[in-house]
This record gives C-alpha cells, structure tokens and sequence, in this order.
C-alpha cells in the first residue's frame, strides 16, 4: 500500500511514513516476545504457562503511564514527546539483552512496554492530527500494515537470530534501532504545537470531557473486549504450536512470513473499503473469520501442515479487524483531545492485553513435557469475547454519524 495517489500534503507523507517506520520496529520488538517464549524456557528457565505474564507485565506497565499522562500529552509538542519515550523504550530494551532471570527479564520489558504506550498515543494523534478525514481509512491501514512487515521480517529473523546465536541479540537490535528511530525523528518530524489548548474552558481536562460521551465508552469497552480475547491466544500459541502439536521450531519464521504476507496483501484492498464507508461490515465479517480459525486451531487440533494456511488466516483477518476498529474510532475526539483519546485507548487496550496474559497464565497448566493444559477452554473464552465485540460497537457506534465529510482539510503544522 502507497500514499503516492492520495491528496496528503508532503508533511502528512513524512508523519506517515515515521509512524509506519516506527511501528515496525516498536511491533517488531514485542511481537517476537511471544515465539521466543520456548527458546526463553530453555536458556533462562522460564516457565511455559508463565509467557503470560511477560506479555501482561509490559501491558500494564504501558497502560499505567499512559493513563497518568493522558491529560498531559496534549499540552506538549508531539515530536518532543514522541522523541523522549522512543529514547527511554530503546534504552530499556538494550537492557533486556543483559538479563539472566526470568524476574529481571519481566521487569526490564515491562519498563520497555511502558514507555511504549505515551508514544503510540502520541504517534497516532500526530497521524490522525495531519490527515483529512477523507483519507484516514486508507491511512490507518497503511500503518496497520506494519504489523504485517513485522511478521513479514521482523519476527522471522529475529528467531533466526536466536536459533544461530543468541536471543539476547535480539534485545540489542531493536533496541539500537529505536534509538537511531528517535535520532531520524529529531531530523525529520516536525513540530506540531497546533493542537496546545489556552485559556478558559479549553482547559477542561480532557479525559472529562471524552468520558462524559457515551460513544467513546462503548468504543472502548469495545476495544478492551477485542484486546481480551486476542492476547488470550497470542501469549501462549508459540508454546502451545511447538510443544502441544510439535511445530517444528526451525519452521516458525517460515508460519510468520505467510501469515504477515497473508495480511499485508489483505490490507491493500481493506483500506480503500475503509474510506468507503465499509468499517462495521469488515469489522464483523473479520471477526466471525478470527473465531473460525481459533475454533480449528485450538479446539479441532490441526495436522501440522494445516496450521501454515490456519496461522496465515488468523493473522489476516485479526489485522483486518484492527484497523477497521481504528478507522472507527479515529473519529470520535475532536483535535485538542487526540492524543487523550489515543492515550485512554491504549491504557485500555494494555490493561486487556495484560489481563489476558495473567488470566490465560492463571487459566494454564503445564505438563513436565512443557506441553500446554487447557488451551482448549481460553479458546472458547477467546471466541465468544471476538464474536460479541464488532456487535457491541455496530449496535451502539451508530455507524451512520461515522460518515466521513467531503474535506480534505487538516490543521496547520509548524514547520520543524
């Protein structure tokens, strides 16, 4: 997906092209977290049906800091702060590479996860701040897809890297590149200060004001349900793949390539249905599509070859799915309370995320062969929280005020 033939400025092009470069990377760098988890058990003893709480430590650690902030961020330059948090993220993973327990493993990620949140939020709102309304269906899927290049690239090599050397390398690479990232944004973001509120009721804190809109707290009850039921699976399907229905674990960066490619390829075309108004139906088809290849993968029990065309789709459609809840949402706050509104999304997309890493942990038992007890029933948990979640948000986001005006205006940007 390009944005050569859209009607964004310049400007908008390298805000885009940032957040899509730094969304690699920051996925990229959790994202492999998970399938290193059986390597994690072999080299510092980690316990398989703990994964859970490597994932959850870092979702909360990034959703209390983002809550803490939400009211702040909006009165702060965004590159200033988007620079700031990526600098103490790379700092803390370079420090993940220098642990020799699980404990001190835990801790240094989840310092790294919650730096991660303030800068997504920021990211997002300087996305959202700089693209007409027209535009941000194609937008957002454009940066969506930079889940799909990290599955792509990112996850395979980094368990090539630690098949052939060490896990540790891992840590150090993504970390260094995060802060080459906040170098590049120093040279090349600009600065956005249009957004900074002054004098009388524009003070008005603007978590009040968003959570005083009833639509804003469907949306992200919403997201919290969708998030749920999404790490229930993703913090233990590596162990669960490897040591449950003996994936080979040479094969795994060859399960992620297919299933990122798979969704890259998905995302070209969603992105356009996005603008056209097609967001509920594609939020709904993709959902019924991820609860279809959950119950065949966790509850049938695949051959091992079906799992290659079963990751690829699940992979698809979930990424799918999350960008039609982006394009949704992108929409509700209005521009003085952008990156409030990211902030509370992400503090309730990582208080999800890090509850279901703790509740499948809880929920999980382990064999003295490592392999996995009770995936079986999270799958279903998992399931009905992915089917319930679209219905939510269709019946109660009237889909009808979502429909984006003919402008192609933004606001204005200083000039960095």
């Amino acid at each position: 997906m390009t944005l050569e033939n859209s009607t964004v400025k310049p400007t908008t092009n390298w805000v885009v092209r940032l957040a899509f470069l730094i969304n690699i990377i920051s996925l990229g760098g959790f994202m492999m977290v998970v399938p290193l988890g059986p390597d994690l058990v072999k080299s510092i003893n980690l316990n398989p049906a703990h994964i859970g709480y490597l994932i959850g430590g870092a979702m909360f650690g990034s959703a209390v800091l983002t809550w803490l902030l939400a009211d702040h961020l909006d009165k702060y330059d965004r590159k200033s702060v988007l620079v700031l948090f990526l600098l103490l993220r790379g700092l803390c993973l370079i420090a993940c590479g220098f642990a020799t327990t699980p404990i001190a493993l835990i801790i240094l990620f989840t310092l790294s996860g919650s730096f991660t949140g303030p800068a997504s939020s920021v990211l997002m709102a300087a996305v959202i701040d700089v693209t007409p309304p027209p535009n941000r269906g194609r937008v957002m899927a454009f940066i969506g897809s930079a889940f799909s290049i990290a599955a792509i690239l990112m996850v395979p090599l980094s368990l090539l890297v630690s098949l052939y050397f060490s896990w540790q390398i891992n840590f150090w690479i993504f970390g260094g590149l995060g802060l080459v990232l906040a170098v590049l944004c120093v040279m090349a973001f600009p600065t956005m200060t249009s957004h900074i509120q002054s004098g009388g009721k524009a003070k008005q804190k603007a978590v009040s004001v968003l959570f005083a809109q009833s639509k804003v707290k469907i949306a992200l009850l919403v997201v919290a349900i969708q998030i749920l039921a999404h790490f229930l699976i993703i913090s233990n399907f590596s162990a669960y793949f490897q040591f449950n229905l003996s994936f080979p674990r040479e094969h795994m960066s060859a399960l992620y390539f297919g299933g990122g490619a798979a969704s890259f390829i998905a995302l070209q075309f969603t992105g356009k249905l996005f603008d056209k108004g097609i967001r509920h139906q594609l939020h709904i088809v993709s959902a019924l599509l991820v609860a279809l290849s959950l119950y065949l993968i966790f509850i049938e029990t695949p051959q091992v070859n079906a799992l290659f065309v079963l990751f690829a789709l699940m992979m698809t459609v979930s990424t799918v799915r999350m960008s039609a809840t982006t394009s949704i949402i992108s929409h509700l706050p209005s521009p003085p309370q952008r990156a409030a509104f990211m902030s509370i999304n992400n503090s309730v997309s990582n208080v999800a995320s890090g509850a279901a890493g703790f509740l499948s942990a809880a929920l999980l038992t382990t064999t003295a062969d490592n392999k996995i007890v009770g995936m079986d029933w999270v799958a279903m948990l998992s399931i009905f929280l992915t089917v319930a979640a679209p219905l939510v948000l269709w019946r109660w986001v009237n889909h009808d005020s979502l429909i984006i005006p003919n402008n192609n205006q933004a606001p204005p940007i200083a000039k960095s």
